[in-house]
């Protein structure tokens, strides 16, 4: 795909389909998935806000039903993280929600766990991994919009928990862990899609603190890329291995192949940001509905979805964007993931690295 094929995919095809048959105008919201995102932004916020915690709990909802009543309320750290997530959106292209934020910020504060956060409002025995990811992803792009120590401050101790608690030795980040943070011994998993979002957001930590994150980002992504199959895609999980192939990890592979090579890092051919980009076409976007993907392919290749869960759209939306800046990869005399040493005097080089610029997902 070239940047223009990308653009024309996204602004004539995909983003009409999110904000048209997958908007509902009745109330307001997404429809979750498509059988054949966006200017509402600002209106889906609102409903959340105004609509989405349970008035007898407290609680922010993970389940509506069709006609919007709640039908699951637990207060979900992951759902938190990405209203958060949303409101730094929101910040940064003019909105004044400093109530809101203010809101949400006290609705994550219930949350609270003398290290991270608690998995629910309930305190459920389970500690995971991916939904402290989405809260560092949300720290670090409410800290470029704001500016504010504290999120900067919340940044930190995600990144202190992954370099601690998630990453292991090997390059290997686990999902699930006991209350005080131990590994679990039985049901242990690795998605190396979620090794490659690490890759991403830790480049963004970088970008927008100017600090170090003290972590071999090309370990991590080299450890993931082991796992692909024979088209180059990675598989769902990689412990236990897993026979199927959603598109979602292979957009953080492209984010993350972009990040590492701008980087410096040299990569194997078929790891490079534009063969990614080829294979995410050709196996998952080349589809029968205008701006629609295929969510899951088998080992074999063959197609096993027929729906388009729209939490996918944001996975493709950051990383169709990154593509269609893709500019030459640095010469480096080291192969090693580095940062560039001013992120904001290589501005118009490097826009993914500037602070101004910094779009995370």
């Amino acid at each position: 795909m070239t940047p223009d094929m990308i653009a024309n995919w996204l602004e004539h095809k995909a983003l009409p389909l999110w904000s048209g048959p997958g908007f509902d105008t009745t109330t307001g919201t997404v429809w979750e998935a498509l059988k054949h995102l966006s200017a509402q932004a600002m209106t889906l916020f609102r409903f959340v806000l105004d609509k989405g915690f349970d008035p007898n709990t407290g609680n922010l909802a993970a389940l509506l039903a069709p006609d919007t009543t709640i039908l699951k309320a637990p207060h979900d750290l992951y759902d938190v993280a990405f209203t958060l997530l949303a409101a730094s959106a929101l910040i940064k292209v003019g909105h004044e929600i400093a109530t809101d934020l203010a809101a949400l910020e006290t609705a994550l504060a219930r949350l609270k766990a003398p290290r991270g956060w608690y998995e629910t409002a309930a305190g459920t025995r389970m500690r995971r991994q991916n939904s402290h990811m989405h809260m560092f992803e949300a720290a670090i792009t409410l800290y470029a919009t704001t500016g504010a120590d504290r999120f900067k401050e919340m940044a930190e101790l995600c990144l202190g928990l992954f370099k601690e608690v998630f990453l292991q030795p090997n390059g290997d980040v686990f999902e699930y862990f006991t209350q005080d943070w131990a590994p679990v011994a039985d049901g242990q998993t690795v998605e190396p899609g979620h090794m490659m979002e690490w890759v991403y957001l830790l480049d963004a930590y970088e970008a927008a603190t100017g600090d170090e994150s003290g972590v071999d980002l090309g370990q991590i992504f080299l450890r993931a890329w082991e796992t692909r199959d024979v088209t180059g895609t990675l598989p769902d999980r990689s412990l236990p291995m897993a026979n199927t192939r959603r598109c979602w990890p292979q957009t953080e592979l492209l984010k993350s192949a972009i990040v590492l090579e701008r980087r410096g890092m040299t990569l194997a051919k078929d790891a490079k940001a534009k063969a990614v980009l080829a294979m995410l076409g050709r196996e998952y976007l080349d589809t029968r509905v205008p701006g629609g993907w295929y969510d899951k392919r088998g080992a074999d290749g063959t197609l096993l979805s027929d729906n388009m869960p729209a939490s996918t759209f944001y996975h493709l939306l950051i990383a169709l964007e990154m593509a269609e800046r893709l500019c030459p990869a640095p010469k480096s005399r080291d192969s090693r993931a580095r940062r560039p040493q001013n992120a904001e005097a290589t501005c118009s080089q490097w826009p993914m690295w500037c602070p101004r610029h910094l779009n995370t997902g």
